[in-house]
Order: structure tokens, then C-alpha cells, then sequence
């Protein structure tokens, strides 16, 4: 088998993550099963994945048991703690606060080396030190647990006071932290508003001032993978230093490259993509260095074992899945290409010959794109039909940006080179616009972003791969494709079929008053509370799922303010009789209450009710409805099923008596089917003492 070390590799990192998802008692029989497998198939090619997956489950145990478990066995205490601010960190809800991760030095007064996260706790900047009281808690069960994870943090801390400043912390990652802010604020001199978050997050990665229209925007496109610094920006930036192998100090640059690769490592923050382009490109100089080939899928392979041995929770984080899955693709692209023009040469025709030169970067571009659905379907997250095109037009766009952003930063530190320092703004200005331009023309286009039923769409992808290796055992790839068209055409036309009407319902927004957004074959009608934040979120959250603005936005508030809404029509409750009616959607209806301050706002789908309100609104008789979605407070004029919120331990929790209580951390909802199913998402039931 070739690539031996690549395919053991993958093996170890899939098992990881699969024993990260999956409850321990099952990995057991799955270890069993997998033993068994390895020992009846006695062909190599299937052997070494196998022993890489056993290898990678039995490292997750040993991991796990020498060094989550002591950590995890902290969770409960309540502790006095040095504190170190780690560069994650964020401005917090509250003023003079941050949240993010902590690396405790000292609990109790003994050495420790352990990362929580910190929704809130007093500070300014990273690299602070501070003495302080802690409550150590486990993660809450969401869907960030996996990627905080992976970053090392198994615990979360709550802050309880006894703060004391301590003197700052000297390590060399606050230094490089400072120097990348530095540069970045010498970026936003010299560029124009919008283009200078672009240049900050594609060359230093730092996306603080990065607009969300423009992150909007080159993720509708397809192409977001540019905003984040990435193996492909390390490889563009390394490749600056190479001249071939016929210079006369090729090896000397070897080191340099080697050396120019890690310090941009460490000064971008060392992100898990970096980090594993880094390994990646380690292995390569030193293949070069040695006058040896390398192969990309075997040092993927290489660097998959190391960062899962360094942490057997790496596989989970998402930028883990979508580099290497990329990898995958690329290389699927490669064996293509070079399939091709062995096709083309023996034909030695110059027109075949041209087109598959043409087809090269749409190849790459469509199979790394094809690579990382499924880690985005998995996640969640929407994807884009022309990211293809526009991942063709604007990625050789990226070296020279990064070149000119290079330059930029080296001719602003000279005084007597600042004609240069113009010119060369001038000139990086007007790349990034057209950059910006195509991508935000390839965001305007049709089916630009395209949000997939998770489930359903695993399923197809699943099936399709399934089919794949069936077709490939049987060495009829050539028809393949036929039937992978067929299939797929079939899942589509069921998928719309069976998506007819399904009704989503999620809570957006600040967890202690959010927003409520329905969405049903593509139009969306928003119960809106809150402010500009919890508009910002009602936004990001329809972008992936609804190409149109809001059919009706119903502003729930008793004191509403001026906000830039772009619903189709808005109903302010204030200015409304006591009660309204109306039909929203496609046959749903919307019962609107209101009563001095408060509103009600009651959405009937089917034989079901869900209920919204804003304040403690009285009424005449009580409303009976199925889910009551994050009351502020709660009302006698409702009585709930069930009641939906988004805090875990809310201030009415001792007011329930028999209702049941359903909470998610990050947009809890439900699925309905009108006069069939409901389907809870991301909302697991609560017990009440």
C-alpha cells in the first residue's frame, strides 16, 4: 500500500474524533470490532487504517484517564487561583470585563497548569496576571464543548471576587500577540475603511476590526477560507523564498523558509490550520533539504499523529476537519490532473491538452469544495453553490494582497520611505476593492448560500460514499459519476418534497432575552426583543438560511427604538389594538395580545401554539399553548406544555410546577411538521428540583 504513514495517520485522527462523539462504553466493542476486522482482512491496504484507528482509540483512553480526567475531577470546588489572560480574550457583556480562556499558574497555592473558559472576569488586555476566586464547573454540553476541547480546556470557572493585579506575564506569545496588533494598527493606518480588516485578517489574522458585511460576504461566496490565515497563506508567504534548487544558497533558504514559517506560526497564534500546514511544510524542507520527495497526503497523515498525540481532543476543532478534509480534495484533484495529461500526451493533441490546463483550478477548487461539505453540513453551517467560480477568480488574488501587505508594513517602518508607504497603500487599495468587488457580486448571485437539512444531507453524502467504494471495489469508477448524478437529482427531489412547510423555530440573540425567528420554505417572520445586538444575531442567523429579508418583523419591546429593520413589514405592539390576528407565512396564523406594556405574541402551526411575550401581560382568560419560548417572567394569562429558554438557571425557575423545561446554550429551537411531528433541536430537558 502507498502512503502507508498518510492512511495511518487519518485512521488515528477519525478514531479520535469518533471517540470524542461517542459515548465511552461504545468504544470499546468498537476497539473489539475493529481488532477483528484487522485480523480477518489480511490485506495490508485495509490493515494499516485499521491499526491507526486502534492506535488512535487506545491513545484517546490513556490521554483522557493522565490528563482530562484529573483536571475534570476539579469541577465543584471553589479555589483561589493565579490567572493568566490568554490572547482569546474578548470585551465581555459588562463594562471593564472580559471573557475567554484563563491558563491557572497556581490553585491554592500549588503549581498547575490547567485552561478554563471564563464567560466574565476583570481585565484590559492579554497577557494580564491577577490573583483571584474561582468556582470550577464542567463545560456546559453544547456544541462548542468539542472545540473548546480541543484548545485544551476541559473546565469552565465562574468568577467570584478577591481580584488582585499581579505583575504581567513575560511570555514570549504576549510579545509576538503585541507586535500582531501593532502591525495590524499600521494595516488600518495606511487602508481604507472595510479594506483594512480585510488585509488585518488575511495576513495577521486578526479579525477584530473585520466588518460583518464583508465576512458576510466572502462566506455567501464561498471563499472564507481567504479571511482565515490557513496553510494556503503559510505556503504563498514561505514561497517567497524560493529561488530552485540550482541557487547557489539553496539550503540556506531551506532554513530561512523554515524559520520565516515558524515565526508567522507563533505570531498569527498558531491556529489549527497553521499549525498543521506548519508540520506540513516542515516535513517538505526537510525532504527538500535532504534532496528527497515529498508527498502531501503522507505528511498530512504525519501531522494528523502528532497533533493528536499532543491533544487526543485535536480532531474535534473544525478548522482540524475543514484543513484536512481540504487536503484530501486537493490531492483527489492532483491524481485527476495527472490522469488527465497522461490521457493528453498520449492523445498529443495541443487543444486537449490546453483544456486540461483550464480545468486545473476548477478541479481543485471543486473537489476541495465537495471535500469539506460534509464537516460543514455537520456543523451546521450553510454553503455556497458558486464558491467554485469564485474561488477561481479571487484566489490567485491572495499572494499578491499578502505580498503588498508585506511590503506595506516593511516600508512603514523606515521614515524616509514614506512616498512608498502611499503608494503602496494606494496600489494594495485598489486590489482589495476589486477582491471585494468580485466577491461580493458572487455573494449576490443565486443559491450563493444555501442552507442543508444536517440530517438529511449527511444521510445522501453518506449513501453517495458508500456507493463510491462500492463502485470502486468493482473498478467501475467510469460509471460512477452516472449514477452519483442520478442520485443525487433523486435526494434533491426529495429533499424539497420532504421540506415542504417544515416550520423551524429558534431562539437568537442574548440568551437572557432573545429573539424569536420562524422560517418556513424560505421566508422568515422574526419576534423580535432586544437591541442592536440581538439584531446583528437575527441577521447572521438568516443569512445561511433565507436569501430574502423577513417577510414581518413583529417588535415585541414596550419601549421600542429606532433599529435599522429590513423586514418587508413591521408591527410595532405598542401602536396595536389589544388584539390582532393574521396570517403569516404559507397558512400559519399569528395571534397578537397587547396590554398596556406587554405583548403577547401566539404563532399557530397545525394543532400547535408557541407563544412569545414581552412583559407579564393580563388577560381574561388564559392562553393554553404547546412551547412558551424564554419568558422574561412568567404570566398567569399563559399556561405552557413547555417552556423553551436559552438560561440555564433562570430567575422563575422556583415558579414552574408542572410545565416541562427545555435549554440550549447557542439558538435552541424546534422542527414542526403542520398537524405531524415536533422535533426539539439543540434544547435537552431540563430536571426541576
Amino acid at each position: 500500500m502507498k502512503r502507508k504513514l498518510g492512511w495511518f495517520g487519518l485512521g488515528f485522527a477519525g478514531a479520535e474524533l469518533a471517540a470524542a462523539n461517542l459515548p465511552p462504553l461504545v468504544c470499546v466493542p468498537a476497539a473489539a470490532f475493529l481488532a477483528l476486522l484487522a485480523f480477518w482482512k489480511r490485506r495490508r491496504n485495509v490493515r494499516i487504517p485499521l491499526l491507526g484507528a486502534l492506535c488512535g482509540l487506545a491513545w484517546f483512553a490513556l490521554f483522557t484517564l493522565i490528563f482530562v480526567q484529573p483536571c475534570r475531577a476539579l469541577a465543584g470546588q471553589t479555589v483561589t487561583c493565579t490567572a493568566v489572560v490568554e490572547t482569546d480574550a474578548e470585551a465581555s457583556y459588562s463594562d471593564s470585563r472580559l471573557r475567554g480562556t484563563l491558563r491557572l499558574t497556581e490553585i491554592d497555592g500549588k503549581p498547575a497548569r490547567l485552561r478554563v473558559q471564563c464567560p466574565s472576569f476583570p481585565g484590559e488586555s492579554a497577557g494580564e496576571r491577577f490573583e483571584a476566586s474561582f468556582a470550577l464547573s464542567s463545560l456546559p454540553d453544547n456544541r462548542y464543548r468539542l472545540s473548546r476541547n480541543s484548545k485544551g480546556v476541559y473546565l469552565q470557572a465562574e468568577y467570584l471576587g478577591s481580584y488582585r493585579g499581579l505583575a504581567a506575564s513575560k511570555a514570549p506569545r504576549f510579545a509576538l500577540f503585541r507586535l500582531r496588533q501593532r502591525w495590524s494598527a499600521v494595516l488600518r493606518r495606511w487602508l481604507p475603511k472595510r479594506l483594512d480588516g480585510m488585509e488585518a485578517a488575511m495576513l495577521l489574522a486578526d479579525k477584530s476590526h473585520l466588518e460583518d458585511a464583508v465576512q458576510q460576504a466572502f462566506r455567501a461566496a464561498g471563499v472564507s477560507h481567504l479571511l482565515a490565515v490557513s496553510g494556503l497563506h503559510l505556503a504563498l508567504l514561505c514561497g517567497l523564498l524560493g529561488f530552485g534548487r540550482r541557487w547557489r544558497f539553496y539550503k540556506p533558504l531551506i532554513l530561512l523558509r523554515g524559520a520565516a514559517a515558524l515565526f508567522y506560526l507563533l505570531l498569527t497564534g498558531a491556529p489549527v490550520s497553521v499549525l498543521r500546514a506548519g508540520l506540513v511544510l516542515a516535513v517538505a524542507l526537510a525532504g527538500e533539504f535532504l534532496l528527497q520527495p515529498v508527498d502531501l497526503l503522507t505528511s498530512t497523515g504525519f501531522a494528523a499523529v502528532l497533533m493528536g498525540l499532543q491533544n487526543a481532543y485535536a480532531p474535534c476543532d473544525i478548522g482540524f476537519q475543514l484543513s484536512f478534509c481540504a487536503v484530501l480534495g486537493v490531492q483527489a484533484a492532483a491524481a485527476l490532473t495527472e490522469a488527465e495529461r497522461r490521457a493528453a500526451a498520449q492523445g498529443k493533441s495541443a487543444a486537449l491538452r490546453l483544456v486540461c490546463r483550464l480545468a486545473e483550478p476548477v478541479q481543485v477548487a471543486a473537489l476541495a469544495s465537495l471535500a469539506t461539505l460534509p464537516v460543514l453540513v455537520a456543523h451546521g453551517m450553510s454553503t455556497s453553490l458558486v464558491g467554485i467560480v469564485c474561488n477561481v477568480l479571487v484566489v490567485w488574488m491572495l499572494q499578491p494582497a499578502l505580498q503588498m501587505g508585506i511590503l506595506l508594513l516593511i516600508f512603514s517602518a523606515v521614515p524616509f520611505l514614506l512616498p512608498l508607504v502611499n503608494l503602496t497603500g494606494l496600489v494594495l487599495s485598489f486590489w482589495l476593492k476589486a477582491m471585494l468587488g468580485i466577491v461580493e457580486r458572487c455573494a449576490a448571485l443565486p443559491f450563493a448560500s444555501v442552507y442543508l437539512p444536517q440530517r438529511y444531507t449527511l444521510f445522501v453524502l453518506a449513501v453517495l460514499g458508500a456507493l463510491a467504494l462500492y463502485y470502486w471495489h468493482g473498478k467501475g469508477m467510469r460509471v460512477y459519476p452516472i449514477a452519483a448524478l442520478i442520485c443525487t437529482a433523486a435526494a434533491v427531489v426529495m429533499g424539497i418534497w420532504m421540506q415542504r412547510d417544515v416550520v423551524e423555530i429558534n431562539l437568537v440573540g442574548a440568551s437572557n432575552n432573545p429573539c424569536v425567528v420562524c422560517v418556513q420554505n424560505g421566508q422568515a417572520v422574526v419576534l423580535f426583543r432586544g437591541g442592536e445586538s440581538n439584531l446583528s444575531a437575527v441577521e447572521r442567523y438568516l443569512a445561511g438560511r433565507s436569501r430574502q429579508k423577513p417577510a414581518l418583523l413583529v417588535d415585541l419591546r414596550a419601549r421600542p427604538t429606532a433599529l435599522d429593520f429590513t423586514a418587508a413589514e413591521v408591527v410595532t405592539m405598542q401602536a396595536q389594538p389589544g388584539f390582532d390576528t393574521r396570517t403569516v407565512l404559507d397558512g400559519l396564523t399569528l395571534d397578537l395580545y397587547h396590554n398596556k406594556s406587554a405583548s403577547l405574541a401566539v404563532l399557530g402551526i397545525g394543532d400547535r401554539h408557541i407563544a412569545v411575550g414581552a412583559g407579564s401581560i393580563q388577560l381574561a382568560e388564559p392562553i393554553c399553548v404547546d412551547v412558551l419560548c424564554a419568558p422574561g417572567a412568567l404570566s398567569d394569562a399563559v399556561q405552557a406544555d413547555t417552556i423553551l429558554t436559552a438560561v440555564r438557571h433562570p430567575k422563575w425557575l422556583d415558579e414552574i410546577e408542572s410545565c416541562e423545561l427545555r435549554y440550549g446554550d447557542e439558538a435552541p429551537g424546534l422542527t414542526l411538521r403542520p398537524g405531524r411531528s415536533m422535533i426539539w433541536e439543540e434544547a435537552q430537558m431540563i430536571a426541576i428540583q
